[in-house]
């Protein structure tokens, strides 16, 4: 689901690079990314239609992982291409290889932004492949933009703004705010595709993208997703976990409170 915004300066200063991004980041693995961009929010009169549909059908059709995830895809693909006020961007196809396997290559649309909240049911559930949607919206009204994506994404792993240099207005500020509470990352001028294994990488976010949206699933602190505190407390040393004895053999980093601090109560956690 995850949701794309294009502000008007952005798609001034960059519409191709815009443009190729997006269908570059839909169709990597054959959309088969959960962090693949679902929806791109375009200023209306935005003129890419026919650039996003060229570059969609230049890609070539990509296996699919099973037959359960092409048999799931065809059918969500068949309910958006079926959805009232969608327009096809570039048709794509779901095909058999020589080898056996589906292939998918890009399905773009575009619904205008009262049909999306109108059709809510049939466009917002997850097409896992190469498939998205382009929302135009009134960049003289953003303020009923926001509106929208607060309305539409209660929660999802990312969220992308794309803005002009500099740009700044209240209604992104407050895009910004409605994001931050929704997505697990929020990035800017970039796509969504792509996770690096760093101490700053969050993989996860509010309900329905994930049940744990304290955890991250990708990053070094994907490791608190294994593990469960337990506090030894007055715990005589020779019985502690070797990490928490004060001999530290293991030479772990620790934090002890300082004498006065806090009540006295000898406790050590893992």
């Amino acid at each position: 689901m995850n949701p794309v915004v294009v502000t008007p300066d952005a798609l001034a200063e960059r519409a191709g690079a815009i443009a190729s991004g997006f269908v570059a980041s839909v169709s990597g693995s054959a959309g088969q990314l959960c962090t693949k961009p679902g929806f791109l929010f375009l200023p209306d009169g935005h003129g890419l239609a026919q650039r996003l549909g060229a570059a969609a059908d230049a890609v070539p059709g990509h296996p699919l992982l099973h037959e359960g995830i092409a048999a799931a895809y065809t059918g969500r693909r068949a309910a958006v291409l079926a959805a009232r006020g969608v327009s096809v961007l570039a048709e794509g196809a779901v095909e058999t290889g020589p080898d056996g396997l589906s292939r998918a290559a890009p399905t773009l649309v575009e619904v205008g932004l009262d049909d999306l909240l109108d059709q809510r049911g049939a466009l917002l559930d997850e097409a896992f492949g190469p498939l998205s949607v382009v929302v135009p919206y009134a960049p003289d009204r953003p303020d009923l933009l926001v509106d929208a994506v607060g309305e539409l994404f209660p929660g999802a792993l990312t969220g992308t703004v794309h803005r002009g240099a500099g740009e700044d207005h209240a209604w992104l500020r407050r895009l910004v705010v409605v994001l931050r509470d929704r997505v697990g990352r929020l990035l800017f001028d970039g796509w969504p595709t792509g996770v690096a294994v760093t101490p700053a990488m969050q993989h996860g976010g509010p309900y329905p993208a994930t049940t744990a949206p304290a955890t991250t699933s990708v990053g070094t602190a994907a490791i608190q997703r294994f593990l469960r505190p337990v506090t030894f407390q007055n715990c005589p040393p020779e019985l502690l976990p070797a990490a928490l004895r004060d001999d530290n053999p293991w030479r772990v980093p620790q934090r002890r409170a300082l004498a006065g601090a806090s009540l006295n109560w000898g406790n050590h956690s893992v």
